[in-house]
């Protein structure tokens, strides 16, 4: 078994959670790796605790992942490099558990889920922990900035994708379902397992790798009952933090404060927390806001300790408050009741299923008025007898939590997903619209519905099926369609990558639109008479035209769209039509693109789907491979999108109505770079004028997205800027204010004619500057 978390607690350290999973199942002879990421290690390191117990270390920077990938999707790709090289030395793992926080299992499921080996037969299990997406509103940051969107639709289609998902607490499964749809599969109910380090006894990891709780006068763990209380003595354990209700908190107090209460609040916790509304540190705000209380003595902010020094920070508290305005399950929480403290904590998270009111401690209500004064002051105000009830209650309580009632449940899961375990034919797409079945304005077009494909279970590039005929194409056959204008320098180029491909059966469609050019053409006569190549002509009309010429006269079941300048990798053709083969909901395949000729560099690409998709292009789409029938059904080429992005508007007309699609993470496209190129002559009006026809004929898809789309708009500016939702968008204000020099010069120059054709003139010139690669 395979475990992994990301960031890193405590420096470098191996957080509560996996340390407690991890000490869980290798003492119950369990072989676990547990994998961190740590930029401190040169490349990897493994570290052997015991027999069953292995730590590696990796530096994401080391792995190989292409710099054009930022943030989390960056270390996401850097993990699954890191499990390929594990895949070898120590083996493949039965099952790979992972954290939802940061999407860091998102390309290891999207690799397996298109058939790379060796993970194409290991199941994947996400425990639902901080999800960005829940957590970053909560924390004011805006969710819909690049990088974080990504992040959150990486985090989302892992949780998606898993093939079982466990979730510490109901109030996360209902935090998580009010951002997206969980899909058949619901998350399992599987609280932590969590035992505290008793004093003279040292777990797997050694002394030191977590809280340490002293063995009480009367024999059991804790701090020693009511006798080491500081009367009044209240502590904040945990980072401030929004979503940890720290601005809540010091609010009830400074009232409290401001009200006559003499006791102070002890913050124990790290203070380094950005708030991005304000860029500067909780620790910053709250010296500015609460310097006076500082100075009076009333709050104390004593900063974040290490673990083992939890108990000894804890010993004296009166009462531990945990003020949360969103958690999951806190093992802070856990921690303070394994040392017999009183806590007080909001009803706002996962504490509420830790704590019951009254019994093992008290809870409040942040949305009612005074709520937290009223309790905070009957706490304060338990006798001895009351206060040692409840202490002792608090630490009976963990035996729900203990590693022997939580681990057979632990190992049963894990057994079961293991065995239940099948690759589904469903392809887990986080938006999936009704199927169309009519092929709108231009004619009757047969379903596209799926042709069932091999019966196997998968392994790598999926097989396809022998050549036989029906009504969606030849089985087996791949139809190339290549269009093609004046282009003869590069031709020979394309089709002989084509020629090359590793797919057994192809068709190559040329489709000369109207070509003069007394070279192409002679080029394009050479290959008439090759076997495998038929060659098309008709009149100059378009590049939109002369694609759906060439899907119409396709005789394959698969159906593939190549520029004439561009090529491919030799196996690009054979492993996307194996994800069609078997995926019945996967309509077309994309992948990522490799720069040539006047330009390097690689293009990531990534599964088109709502919101992002109605913003800007995610995909390679005049690469795309697609069932034959699904494109002739929802995916023609609109001849009206004369300036370009005809292809762009295909796959938003294919995913509005059902035809989903998927991206292979890997660079299989080769994209020539060359002046002169449709792209190159792209410029603003003609930009703006796509884009504008694209949302007004989809007007209606784009209106059940509009709220999403004016955000990301807004966090990133406008779409034509956007090329990659992995890295930060710096938006800047334009030049040419109202009233402005600029402004008086287009006027002045809008009524002079000379003056005008010199303007235009030099704008045409200087278009590269703006222009993107």
């Amino acid at each position: 078994m395979l475990t992994t978390e990301y960031p890193p607690a405590h420096g470098g350290g191996i957080s509560t959670y996996c340390r407690c999973t991890a000490e869980m199942l290798a003492a119950r002879d369990i072989q676990v790796t547990v994998i961190v990421c740590e930029d401190g290690v040169a490349d990897y390191l493994v570290e052997s605790f015991s027999k069953n117990l292995v730590v590696v270390r990796f530096n994401a920077a080391r792995r190989g992942v292409p710099k054009e990938l930022g943030g989390s999707a960056r270390l996401s790709y850097a993990y699954f490099k890191m499990l390929q090289v594990l895949a070898d030395e120590p083996g493949v793992p039965d099952i790979i558990e992972s954290q939802d926080y940061l999407g860091i299992a998102y390309y290891l499921q999207q690799f397996k889920l298109l058939g790379y080996e060796p993970f194409a037969g290991i199941p994947v299990l996400i425990t639902m922990h901080a999800p960005a997406f829940v957590y970053l509103p909560y924390n004011r940051v805006p969710l819909y900035k690049f990088p974080d969107f990504w992040t959150g639709e990486m985090e989302k289609q892992s949780i998606r994708a898993a093939d079982e998902v466990v979730s510490p607490s109901q109030f996360l499964i209902g935090e998580v379902g009010k951002h997206m749809d969980y899909g058949e599969r619901k998350p399992e109910l599987l609280v932590y397992g969590y035992e505290p380090v008793v004093c003279g006894s040292r777990g797997i990891f050694g002394a030191g790798a977590g809280p340490v709780v002293p063995v009480g006068s009367d024999g059991s763990t804790g701090p020693g009952g009511w006798a080491a209380i500081r009367p009044n003595k209240i502590v904040y354990y945990g980072k401030l933090s929004p979503q940890k209700g720290s601005f809540e908190l010091l609010d009830y107090f400074q009232e409290l404060w401001d009200e006559g209460f003499a006791h102070a609040l002890h913050v124990i916790g790290g203070t380094d927390i950005v708030f991005q509304p304000e860029q500067l540190t909780m620790g910053q705000i709250v010296q500015r806001r609460y310097g006076d209380y500082i100075r009076r003595g009333l709050l104390v902010l004593h900063g974040k300790i290490p673990p083992e020094r939890i108990s000894d920070a804890l010993a004296d508290a009166h009462v531990v408050l945990l003020p949360s305005i969103v958690d999951n399950l806190p093992f802070a929480c856990l921690e303070a009741l394994a040392c017999g403290k009183i806590v007080l904590a909001s009803v706002q998270g996962g504490q509420r299923e830790i704590i019951q009111d009254g019994e093992n401690g008290f809870l409040f209500d942040h949305t009612i008025d005074g709520d937290f004064s009223q309790k905070l002051l009957r706490v304060l105000e338990l006798g001895p007898r009351e206060a040692e009830r409840i202490m002792l209650n608090a630490r009976v309580s963990l035996e729900r939590y203990s590693y022997a009632n939580i681990a057979p449940q632990k190992i049963a899961l894990l057994a079961k997903v293991i065995a239940d375990y099948e690759q589904s034919r469903t392809f887990p797409f986080l938006w999936q619209e009704p199927m169309a079945g009519t092929a709108g304005s231009e004619e009757p077009i047969a379903s596209g519905a799926a042709v069932a494909g091999a019966s196997g279970q998968p392994a790598g590039a999926w097989a396809i099926g022998p050549g036989t005929v029906d009504p969606t194409g030849i089985d087996g056959l791949l139809s190339v369609v290549i269009p093609f204008y004046n282009l003869g320098d590069y031709l020979d180029d394309c089709i002989a990558s084509v020629l090359a491909s590793s797919c057994r059966r192809v068709e190559i469609i040329v489709v000369n639109d109207g070509s003069t050019d007394a070279g192409s053409l002679a080029v394009l006569d050479r290959w008439r008479e090759h076997p495998e190549v038929l060659v098309v002509d008709q009149r100059n009309r378009g590049l939109a035209v002369t694609r759906n010429t060439g899907a119409r006269r396709a005789s394959g079941r698969y159906l593939a769209f190549l520029d004439a300048d561009d090529k491919v990798t030799p196996d690009y053709y054979e492993k996307a039509t194996g994800v069609l083969n078997w995926y019945d909901n996967v309509h077309f395949v994309g992948c990522w693109v490799q720069y040539f000729g006047g330009g390097k560099g690689i293009w990531p690409a990534f599964n088109p789907g709502p919101p992002y998709l109605l913003a800007h292009n995610p995909i390679n789409s005049s690469a795309l491979v697609y069932k034959t029938a699904s494109f002739l059904a929802s995916g023609l080429n609109d001849r009206r999108l004369e300036y370009g992005l005809e292809d762009y508007e295909s796959v938003v007309s294919m995913v509005s109505e059902g035809y989903n699609g998927v991206v292979l993470p890997e660079a299989l496209h080769l994209y020539r770079v060359r002046a002169g190129s449709m792209i190159r002559r792209m410029n603003r009006a003609k930009l703006l004028y796509s884009h504008n026809y694209i949302a007004e004929k989809h007007a209606l898809y784009y209106q059940r997205f509009s709220a999403d789309l004016i955000q990301l708009l807004n966090s990133n500016g406008p779409a034509y800027f956007y090329e990659n939702p992995t890295m930060e968008i710096f938006v800047r204000s334009g030049w040419g204010r109202p009233g402005s020099f600029r402004e008086w010069v287009k006027r002045l120059v809008g009524r002079n004619k000379t003056l005008k054709i010199v303007a235009l003139a030099i704008l045409k010139k200087t278009e590269h500057l703006w222009q993107k690669q």
